[in-house]
C-alpha cells in the first residue's frame, strides 16, 4: 500500500505539511537551544525568570517560524510547479 496515491498528492503534502511537522518535531530543540544560549544573559539584565522565559519563548517560536519559511522555500525549488 502507498502513503500517497499520486504524484500530485505527494507534492502538495511536502509543500503543505512536511514544514509544518518539521517545525513542531524541532520547536522543543530550538528552544533548548536558546535557552541554554541566552537565559543567564538574559536573567543577569531583568532579574526575572519569568521574563526570561517569555523572551526566551519568543525568540525560540521566531527562529522557529523563520527555519519554516527557509524550508518552505527549498521544498518550493524542489516540489514547485514546473518540476
Amino acid at each position: 500500500m502507498k502513503l500517497f496515491p499520486d504524484v500530485d498528492t505527494k507534492k502538495r503534502f511536502m509543500k503543505t505539511g512536511l514544514p509544518v511537522i518539521l517545525g513542531i518535531a524541532w520547536a522543543p530543540i530550538i528552544w533548548m537551544v536558546v535557552i541554554a544560549m541566552f537565559a543567564s544573559p538574559l536573567f543577569a539584565l531583568s532579574g526575572s525568570w519569568l521574563l526570561t522565559h517569555g523572551v526566551i519563548l519568543i525568540i525560540a517560536f521566531l527562529v522557529t517560524f523563520l527555519f519554516l519559511r527557509f524550508f518552505m522555500r527549498i521544498g518550493n525549488k524542489f516540489y514547485g510547479e514546473g518540476h
